[in-house]
């Protein structure tokens, strides 16, 4: 894909500028240097600088005051990168940078086409593979972050048109096309969180029981979930005219619709193994034989805090009366709400420079995410200093994680005592 994407940069080189999106911090630089490289290999990289003296003179001053090691190495051949990693004034230089023309080319992470107004005449996306943490593979681009990044081609204001290249596997070509020449279905996600929120609804009382989680029927004689009453609304309702009309989506087999065109009995099931996973979790008491639900102490501890079930077994797993500190910020660590923070390799050395400074020992390894969370949430206690950016930003999510978990488990170990 460097090949090509190079290829595609030489047609716009000193004619247009151009954003090329990337997936990850590391392949930024990757990815720029390997073009700066070819570029320099076939003795076209004075394409890819202003030919006027005065923006490369700003372009060889401005490197003086880069603290990142790629962008200095990068800057003055007219490449730039972006992504969380770096430092706030090292990404603002960049923006003024490619604002005003004298950067042709920057390689970014997906994450700026949503949070920072640049523009291009050209976007070239250079693979739609992203790892997805929560089920370890990778997995397509999604329509929105895919219009996102075409978006920032050609706006009104700087350009008359502008030019957008995906460059992708040809399996997935019907896919991207398909975003052009049609709509795609909006699909519900809400079953994913359908077991917190059915929690909260017992614990505050709107579902007593399994039937009054199943149906409703309303003035239009239209079979909604009463879930529909008393959840979101528009999540609620999407999923379940999705369901109807495309089944096979949402799992729905052919013994479900041969009887059942409303799809009750669907909805019965899901209500019931939902039920039944917040019982295993000991956060609600199901009686399955008048199918009656009561909140229990825990589930309230995790409606009240808006801890997720998961980590609530967790803690019913780990927790004991009688806990040292260190024990109590392990059991912290584990919870489900840290489990797509990524260790990452360039982390590792000053993760491991954290735990011999933290003043409560952490028995994990560097190379386990739950040690990097311990640490982090002793670095903000203790306010050691991290050098790492893109560490600071995940001390920050751990920290505004930190009050709602800490004061579950807080409680849950009065419930213990």
């Amino acid at each position: 894909m460097n090949e090509v994407c190079y290829e595609k940069l030489l047609d716009q080189a000193r004619k247009n500028q151009t954003l090329v999106p990337i997936r990850s911090h590391k392949e930024t630089a990757m990815t720029a240097k390997f073009i700066r490289d070819m570029a320099i290999e076939k003795e076209a990289i004075t394409q890819f600088v202003q030919p006027d003296p005065a923006t490369r003179e700003i372009l060889q001053e401005e490197v003086g005051n880069v603290k990142d090691g790629n962008l200095r190495d990068l800057l003055s051949f007219g490449f730039a990168i972006h992504h969380a990693g770096m430092s706030r004034e090292d990404r603002t230089l960049v923006e003024e940078l490619f604002t005003d023309g004298s950067v042709q080319v920057l390689v970014c992470t997906t994450t700026l086409t949503w949070g920072v107004n640049l523009s291009a005449h050209t976007v070239i996306i250079k693979g739609t593979q992203i790892y997805n943490p929560e089920k370890g593979r990778w997995v397509k681009l999604s329509s929105q972050d895919i219009l996102q990044m075409l978006g920032c081609a050609g706006w009104p204001q700087y350009d008359t048109y502008g030019e957008a290249i995906i460059i992708t596997n040809h399996s997935e070509l019907q896919y991207y096309l398909s975003l052009m020449n049609q709509q795609l279905p909006i699909e519900s996600q809400f079953v994913s969180k359908l077991a917190d929120n059915l929690n909260a609804e017992i614990v505050l009382g709107t579902v007593r029981n399994r039937d009054e989680a199943v149906l409703a029927r309303v003035h239009v004689s239209v079979s909604h979930f009463v879930l529909l009453v008393h959840f979101p609304p528009s999540d609620m309702l999407t999923r379940y005219v999705r369901m109807l009309k495309s089944p096979g989506l949402y799992c729905v087999g052919i013994d479900y619709q041969e009887d059942d065109d409303g799809l009750v009995q669907k909805c019965t099931d899901i209500v019931h193994s939902t039920a039944a996973l917040l019982e295993k979790c000991q956060l609600i008491k199901y009686e399955h034989s008048c199918s009656q639900f009561q909140s229990m102490e825990l589930g309230c501890i995790a409606s009240h805090y808006y801890v997720s079930h998961n980590s609530m077994a967790t803690y019913n797993q780990h927790l004991q009366p009688t806990m040292s500190t260190l024990e109590l910020f392990r059991v912290f660590a584990l919870s489900s709400e840290f489990k797509l923070l990524p260790v990452r390799q360039e982390e590792k050395l000053e993760l491991a420079k954290l735990l011999e400074h933290v003043p409560i020992p952490v028995k994990e390894s560097v190379n386990e995410p739950t040690a990097m969370i311990n640490v982090l949430l002793q670095a903000y206690i203790s306010q050691l200093k991290l050098e790492g950016f893109a560490l600071v930003a995940d001390m920050v999510f751990v920290q505004q994680s930190a009050g709602c978990i800490l004061r579950a488990i807080f409680i849950f170990d009065i419930c213990l005592k």
